[in-house]
């Protein structure tokens, strides 16, 4: 069901820039998918764009959005799981993907002054 990890490795920018064959023409054929997907481009964009916040705001962002990507909740038909189910994209997959691209992208720790 999830065959996108045999076709290409998760980079957030490229993998919303150029879905996988079989999610493109979903997308193509079904304005519902094509709103899903938005939704779902919309929750990677903001856990970029936030996770290196340094105030309140933008922390508060991060948060909010890593609680709705990590929820595992298929009973609601917006939630990150569900909208992944019927689009035909591994959820943990994506979960992955964020994880080593925020390893990658996040602010070094500042040693402290002795």
């Amino acid at each position: 069901m999830y065959e996108q990890r045999e076709t290409f490795d998760f980079a957030p920018s490229s993998f919303f820039a150029a879905p996988p064959p079989a999610i493109s023409d979903r997308i193509q054929r079904q304005p519902e998918c094509r709103l899903l997907w938005a939704v779902l481009e919309n929750a990677v964009d903001a856990y970029m764009k936030y996770a290196t916040a340094t105030n309140r705001r933008g922390k508060r962002l991060f948060r909010e959005v890593v609680e709705r990507i990590w929820r595992d909740d298929p009973t609601w038909l917006c939630s990150f799981v569900s909208i992944c189910h019927i689009l035909g994209v591994d959820p943990d997959y994506v979960r992955r993907g964020l994880r080593k691209w925020r390893e990658t992208h996040s602010l070094p720790v500042l040693e402290e002054a002795a």
